[in-house]
């Protein structure tokens, strides 16, 4: 009866008939003896189908019938994860751990449960041991990739990711291996853009047929702009977004957005702002496609790139003239259907690598929304110790971050140095973080490390205690850096030739900042040892500078939702009608 059931469902299984597989399955609830394997089989498709009464009624008779079965207390692990119930998924994952230590899908699910509750000693335990067991299993690999990256160890994280996809052809590792490659300070522009390339070339185009489409003309009709990513929501992509969603020119323009975020009050914000929301969350690939389709859409604006939950295949085919790349990845994908990343002249210069088709917006690259309960300014004591900081996510504390912010606090004496990130949770991850920065001669007692703050106006209370930010490298800040300068902290940046280390000089040329824009890392460290050692200059940091920064920033445009928005509109129609025209 089981191999009966299976032989039957898996013949739907390679046309995608999902739901044909299911009725195929359906007979396993009920059949005596018990179809171990069928009913196994039929609650991962339901499951993956989010049919969960379906899934609980197979998951149920299997647990009954195989209480000691690893796989069962697995997919008990993933109902629980899609449920909203992480007591449950924790307590199946380490079940189906103690039965088998092994278990690829067991140890996925827990280690992303414990990072997600900074548990990342834990969770680094759990795909250390499946590892031990199972060492080419490449998604067990690619979840200590995850883990490495948000402990602040973006090559270990490459280099995890590059052995998961020479395991497997998954996308996901070779997507994985591409953004940690954007955090990795031993790479240059031309090394990255070669990975990128190469990744972009193996991702398959859609073979679906292009529905007929009026070209755009100037006045004849809106400028239909499509915008795509899983970020649509209380994420740096979405805060940035608002802005401009809000700000496009009506009716000149038309904004239709796709997404595959879970409703938050942010969403529901900017789809305010949108003319047309699409959930996007329970459609395939396919789906989409025919649904930018069906909106006939000029310019197709992606916002993910190789990041978690995007959808490169989209991309890699033609699904609308014009497909550009912003924002939420910094860099080219790679792929044939991308005609182009936009940028500014700071983050993409002249002779750039780190984008094929470099598309400039007039200025900044980028416009901010402050945050509405942002407190205000804190105006530093005349003297005092100098307190550098930065509040950027671990992955952006390379190796070179490292020793150029080791070297700088070494060189300004009695100064200190202040980190918050959400992995300085983890005691594991301090301890790891220490042990850096005292490989470079600054000990605890010159260092700070703050867990992370969650609540808003709390964690912009932070800048109160810091005298300058400093910019991490190769991947600068975004949020962070305009958060400080917005609380009236400067920030102290050192580009390198990719997009990502460029952007910190962009928004500080933009604010009017550019004597904080280092040239390398001898001018970085006199920078800020200037800066931070003569009375003077330190006095007007901690009054005058501090007090006029929002002014500054508000008189650069940079919150000038409605003049970006006309920059940006005005890129991207140029852009489709010379590709029109050619």
């Amino acid at each position: 009866m089981d191999q009966t059931l299976l032989a039957r469902a898996r013949q739907f299984l390679p046309r995608g008939r999902i739901d044909l597989a299911l009725q195929a399955l359906a007979p396993a609830l009920q059949a005596v003896p018990v179809p171990a394997e069928s009913l196994k089989l039929l609650a991962r498709l339901a499951l993956h189908q989010q049919l969960m009464p379906l899934a609980k009624q197979a998951l149920q008779r299997a647990m009954a019938e195989l209480p000691d079965d690893p796989e069962t207390h697995a997919l008990v692990a993933a109902a629980a994860r899609i449920q909203g119930q992480p007591d449950a998924l924790e307590a199946a994952a380490r079940r189906a751990l103690a039965l088998d230590p092994g278990h690829p899908v067991a140890a996925a699910l827990l280690s992303e449960h414990l990072r997600d509750r900074l548990r990342l000693g834990e969770a680094r335990e759990v795909t250390d041991a499946c590892l031990a067991v199972r060492p080419d299993d490449y998604g067990t690999r690619l979840a200590r990739a995850g883990l490495q990256m948000f402990s602040g160890d973006a090559a270990a994280a490459m280099a995890d990711a590059d052995v998961a996809r020479q395991q497997s052809p998954s996308l996901q590792a070779r997507q994985v291996a591409c953004m940690a490659s954007l955090y990795v300070d031993r790479l240059d522009a031309r090394q990255v853009m070669a990975r990128h390339l190469e990744v972009g070339a193996s991702i398959p185009p859609l073979t679906l047929p292009l529905a007929p489409r009026r070209p755009y003309a100037p006045g004849h009709r809106p400028l239909r702009i499509g915008l795509l990513s899983p970020d649509l929501r209380r994420h740096p992509v979405g805060s940035f977004i608002a802005p401009l969603l809000a700000g496009l020119p009506r009716p000149r323009t038309h904004a239709i957005c796709f997404s595959d975020a879970a409703p938050d009050d942010a969403s529901r914000r900017l789809q305010g702002f949108a003319d047309t929301w699409h959930d996007t969350r329970a459609l395939d690939d396919t789906r989409v496609f025919r649904l930018i389709q069906s909106e006939a859409i000029d310019v197709l604006v992606d916002l993910a790139g190789h990041t978690h939950g995007s959808r490169p295949a989209l991309l890699a085919s033609r699904t609308a003239p014009l497909q550009v790349v912003y924002l939420g990845y910094l860099h080219d994908t790679g792929m044939a259907g991308c005609d182009g990343v936009v940028g500014d002249a700071l983050t993409l210069p002249s002779g750039t690598a780190s984008a094929r088709a470099p598309l400039r917006l007039p200025g900044c690259f980028l416009c901010f929304e402050p945050a509405p309960d942002a407190p205000p300014v804190c105006e530093r004591p005349a003297a005092g110790e100098v307190v550098f900081g930065s509040f950027n996510h671990l992955a952006k504390l390379s190796p070179d971050t490292v020793s150029l912010w080791s070297a700088l606090v070494q060189r300004v004496p009695g100064s200190r140095l202040v980190l918050c990130a959400l992995g300085l949770q983890d005691e594991s991850v301090r301890r790891g973080v220490r042990a850096r920065f005292a490989a470079h001669g600054v000990g605890d007692g010159r260092l700070e490390l703050r867990a992370p703050v969650t609540d808003p106006a709390a964690f912009l209370r932070q800048y109160d205690d810091i005298d300058i930010a400093l910019d991490p490298l190769p991947f600068n800040g975004g949020t962070t850096t305009l958060q400080a300068l917005w609380q009236g902290v400067p920030v102290l940046s050192c580009p390198r030739d990719t997009m990502a280390s460029r952007s910190g000089a962009s928004i500080l040329h933009a604010a009017g900042l550019g004597d904080w824009v280092a040239s390398g890392g001898a001018d970085f460290i006199a920078r800020g040892e200037r800066l931070a050692s003569d009375a003077g200059l330190r006095a007007t940091l901690r009054a005058t500078l501090r007090a006029s920064m929002r002014e500054r920033i508000q008189a650069a445009g940079l919150t000038d939702g409605p003049r970006f928005a006309q920059g940006f509109v005005a890129l991207l129609e140029s852009t489709l009608l010379a590709r029109n025209a050619g």
